[in-house]
């Protein structure tokens, strides 16, 4: 005589907590944003891709916009708030700082190149999402170079509004247009955040005497 599983029990699924149900929402959201923009990606889509119910969705996040901002937009603003602290402690030589930027930010960049394809996709749509933690970065930034300069005496050659926010958009587009840049491989890291880190020096140098 032979044991046949229980088809009851077999058929029983495991519950999952909490914490996991977020998880898979927050990982197929991401994938999903970055594939399809804000407005593409539809809860049901996401809730497919997680293999959850899609009212599940709404009971953890409750609305996609921020389930939006949980799964992309929050990333950005923990790792930009922690480069903030960090960045008090630095050494005060431009070029030596231009070099930390790149390397606490560049990596960081490069493993969520996800998260930045998704902002670019959702670009008309995220007004009501601002990513608060780039915004504190680059007020503090401008206000510190601001303030170095002033004690030197020295004046900008480029203005510093514009400095840092397109030194971070040479980081970015960097990572997002990457293979176009170099069809036949892209260089090593270690030469990219040294190419990267001399220009952002350059980029900062101040209005020639």
């Amino acid at each position: 005589m032979h044991d046949f599983p229980d088809s009851t029990a077999s058929k029983r699924r495991v519950r999952r907590s909490t914490a996991e149900i977020r998880l898979l929402i927050l990982d197929a959201a991401r994938a999903l944003f970055a594939e399809r923009g804000f407005a593409g990606a539809t809860t049901r889509q996401i809730a497919a891709r997680a293999g959850v119910a899609e009212p599940l969705i709404f009971n953890n996040f409750g609305s996609k916009s921020t389930l939006f901002a949980e799964a992309v937009i929050e990333p950005f603003n923990d790792r930009f708030s922690d480069f903030l602290a960090y960045s008090d402690t630095l050494p005060p030589d431009r070029e030596q700082r231009n070099a930390h930027y790149v390397q606490a930010l560049y990596p960081f960049l490069r493993e969520h190149a996800d998260l930045l394809l998704a902002m670019v996709k959702s670009s008309g749509d995220m007004d009501a999402l601002a990513i608060h933690g780039l915004d504190d970065y680059f007020a503090a930034a401008v206000a510190r170079i601001s303030a170095q300069y002033g004690q030197a005496g020295l004046e900008f050659d480029v203005p510093p509004e514009l400095m840092v926010r397109y030194g971070f958009g040479m980081l970015a587009g960097s990572v997002l247009l990457g293979d176009w840049f170099f069809p036949e491989g892209v260089p090593d890291e270690g030469a990219a955040e040294g190419a990267l880190a001399r220009l952002l020096f350059k980029l900062s140098e101040p209005k020639p005497l």
